[in-house]
């Protein structure tokens, strides 16, 4: 099964919003392909849930343990350092690359997209991993 790291902007904007995203997520959640993620990217969606949307910490809390059932959790040791012009960033692509993730799937189209790839981990948008898995 395909292995695919969702970078927090693709679980936000799939949460709030819907369109390609909101068909990751849902895909995701159905166990569709297997999510890579980490207590890093938790934690930030968690954050910017709560204090830029206002959901209830219980919905979050939630929606966060949801995501931990479906979810391949790895703890990257924070080493990695590719972005230089948004070094937050870079916990996303070493999740990625420690989980073994095929894609790692962003809607940042300064900082991560531009990559095209690290290692052997393809980046792409929403729209083209859908296109990808044939979606």
């Amino acid at each position: 099964m395909i292995r695919a790291c969702l970078d927090t902007n693709v679980w936000i904007s799939g949460i709030i919003f819907g369109g390609a995203p909101g068909k990751i997520v849902q895909l995701a959640l159905d166990k569709k392909f297997v999510v890579i993620t980490s207590s890093a990217i938790l934690d930030e969606v968690t954050r910017v849930l709560e204090s830029k949307f206002e959901l209830s910490s219980k919905d979050v809390k939630r929606l966060r343990s949801r995501i931990i059932q479906v979810a391949d959790v790895y703890e990257p040791p924070g080493e990695l350092k590719v972005i230089a012009a948004d070094p937050d960033d870079d916990i996303i692509v070493e999740t990625a690359v420690v989980g073994n993730a095929r894609y790692l799937v962003s809607g940042d189209k300064k900082h991560v997209l531009p990559l095209q790839h690290y290692g052997h981990v393809k980046i792409v948008s929403p729209k083209d991993f859908l296109s990808a898995i044939g979606h």
